[in-house]
């Protein structure tokens, strides 16, 4: 054979070769992934994992993408690919159970027909632009559908869990079954009636959920997927056993206490049958709460930096508006942005008249802080908050040092002991049979008696708790606007988010927020940030001057030296000191505006000399390094070649 033909044979066999392997890898190594990414952009989470491998269904995700639309927005072009890569490793993880096809959305187009009809909501990024159809629609094997309507960049953290959310939901089409216990009117089957102070939220509750509300006198917690106790009434200790078991065996449950609820006190309970009824002030779910290292102040909270407005009255008796520290906002900043429940909610949270969390260690037990106070704090005994003294009293008792950051919501996260050691309680008493009123019963043959669970001492799953020390945050009239009527602050949303995301699995629950894969520039935002903190402290001082400048104009005025401009006559003319000391500042006005400019022009040069040398390594670096690397080669290859000869 000549070795012509042997290279040409050699040639193909490599070429069958390649094209083969690149077969078995497709077919054989699908589901595999390297990821070398700092933030593992590309790798599922664990909960993510059990989600996929646990469908017993194929399901198929539609992403329908408007690419022509999005071409003017690239932040939405990027997210798009990122979108994309998600899907692909949802599509090679669950192994053929789940099928992704994506639609070109054209406008006027059968596709767009079919985005609308899916729920996918059309966003203009600017006035006169083409409608963006962005959102991801998915359906199972007997055509139940779920959608997200419009897959946000800014909500990138939460790709993983807004996808494999619907993919749980889509393996378990029905309604979140939530078992509620309270003493409060929080009813959504009785929602649609009207009236009572929690209507908002009991309305929005029942409209996404299926609940059922205990009775007072409970002794058995049905199977739900959340179990919400929302400022439970005086609970016996087959009541609180019952608890104890529900979290011990089903683990997801949405806790609301208070050691002073205002808002029943001052509203009543709404009874559409017309029985009267009071919440308690207090609520506390004790020896459960100790049990679980978790403690509730008995005082109350007072936040003054956060503090909101309230209508009172001056010394004189007139009517004013004051910031009321018993009444206070956690600002969205002041959130936990981490979490899944209060990361996305912009406006904030309310709270009155609430108590503070504190925390123990548990082995294996994960305790983190939704929702904090600022540091400018104080504690109040609860029967004195509940009389509401007015902000000129709250003042004067103020200390004039101290003060903490108090939690008012967290979550926790892992397996549980049980508070009841030695197992079931006995029974509560009867009570007496009225002897005037008993009447002769026919004899009945017995029937079967339910048959006890097992007595759990330890979690069956782990736990998955949300507990929050203020009930009233919950009622219309703290985050509802009377005017609009929209929501102020956030307050149903976090409930509701609270609720939604412990209806999940385990493996859903566990989900976390994930880094974005656009990383910013640490370097560059130090820069920035020491710049501005120059700035603002050469403002500062120039306020600070203006202050002193006031003063000692003040100061000529008081003593006669004057010209009385400055006390109203706006005829005067300023005397010689006057001018001098208005010219004097107006001349240290320019000198610092001269510096703040200076400092800008600094930062600029810093940015650009930063910016080149990223581009020198980026663009100019490599191919130096490989011309360099040739010309060492070939110098060295000349060299031995004059050696040899």
């Amino acid at each position: 054979m000549s070795p012509r033909r042997y290279a040409i044979l050699v040639a193909l066999a490599l070429l069958l070769c390649f094209v083969a392997a690149n077969v078995v890898a497709t077919s054989w190594m699908r589901g595999w992934r390297l990821d070398l990414t700092e933030n593992q952009l590309y790798s599922l989470s664990p909960g993510t994992k059990q989600t996929l491998d646990g469908l017993s269904e194929p399901l198929e995700l539609t992403l329908y993408y408007a690419r022509d639309a999005a071409q003017p927005v690239p932040q939405l072009q990027a997210y798009a690919a990122r979108v994309r890569e998600m899907l692909q490793a949802f599509e090679a993880r669950s192994r053929g159970r789940i099928r992704v096809r994506e639609v070109n959305v054209e406008a006027f187009s059968e596709e767009e027909d079919a985005a609308v009809e899916a729920g996918i909501e059309p966003v203009r990024p600017f006035q006169g632009a083409d409608a963006i159809y962005f959102g991801l629609a998915g359906a199972n094997a007997i055509d139940d559908r779920r959608v997200i309507s419009f897959l946000n960049p800014q909500r990138e953290p939460f790709l993983e869990y807004e996808i494999t959310r619907l993919v749980f939901e889509l393996e378990n089409p029905e309604r979140t079954q939530v078992a509620l216990i309270t003493s409060l009117p929080i009813d959504p089957a009785m929602s649609a009636f009207g009236g009572g102070a929690y209507a908002a939220f009991a309305a929005e509750l029942g409209r996404l959920m299926e609940v059922t509300k205990l009775a007072p006198d409970f002794t058995e917690i049905p199977n739900a997927d959340v179990l919400a106790i929302i400022h439970p009434g005086p609970l016996t200790q087959q009541q609180l056993y019952a608890i104890d078991q529900y979290v011990l065996r089903n683990g997801h449950a949405f806790i609301v206490l208070d050691p002073a609820a205002s808002t029943p006190q001052q509203a009543g309970s709404f009874d559409p049958f017309g029985a009267a009824s009071m919440a308690p002030t207090s609520s506390t779910l004790e020896p459960l709460l100790s049990q679980w290292g978790v403690a509730m102040t008995p005082s109350v909270v007072l936040d003054a930096e956060n503090a909101l407005e309230v209508g009172a009255q001056d010394p004189t008796g007139q009517p004013v508006r004051m910031r009321q520290p018993l009444f206070f906002a956690v600002p969205a900043d002041q959130l936990n942005r981490d979490d899944l429940m209060t990361a996305q909610l912009p406006r904030g949270l309310y709270f009155g008249l609430a108590g503070g969390l504190s925390v123990s260690e548990r082995d294996d037990v994960e305790t983190v802080a939704l929702a904090r106070t600022s540091g400018q704090t104080m504690r109040m005994p609860a029967a004195q908050a509940l009389a509401q003294p007015s902000p000129y009293d709250v003042q004067q008792m103020w200390p004039a040092t101290g003060g903490r950051v108090e939690t008012i919501a967290l979550r926790l996260s892992g397996p549980l002991q049980t508070a009841f050691p030695d197992g079931a309680p006995p029974p509560d008493p009867a009570p007496a049979p009225d002897v005037q009123a008993v009447e002769p019963q026919q004899p009945t043959s017995p029937a079967a008696a339910p048959q006890p669970r097992e007595h759990l001492a330890r979690s069956q799953r782990p736990a998955q708790l949300v507990i929050v020390s203020d009930s009233d945050f919950l009622a219309d009239d703290f985050y509802i606007d009377p005017n609009a009527g929209g929501a102020a602050a956030d307050n149903g949303a976090f409930a509701l988010n609270a609720i939604d995301v412990l209806s999940g699995s385990d493996a859903l629950v566990s989900l976390r927020s994930r880094a974005p894969s656009a990383r910013s520039m640490e370097l560059l935002e130090d820069m920035e940030r020491d710049a501005d903190r120059r700035i603002q402290r050469r403002q500062e001082e120039l306020q600070q001057e203006l202050r002193e400048t006031e003063a000692r104009l003040a100061e000529l005025q008081a003593g006669g030296r004057g010209s009385g401009f400055f006390a109203g006559d706006l005829g005067a003319e300023l005397t010689s000191e006057e001018s001098a000391e208005i010219e004097r500042f107006r001349q240290r006005v320019v000198d610092v505006r001269s510096e703040l400019r200076a400092s800008e022009r600094e930062l600029r040069g810093d940015i650009d000399r930063l910016q080149a040398i990223v581009v020198f390594v980026n663009v100019w670096l490599a191919p130096l390094l490989v011309a360099a690397a040739g010309l060492f080669l070939f110098w060295r290859r000349q060299r031995r070649g004059r050696a040899r000869a």
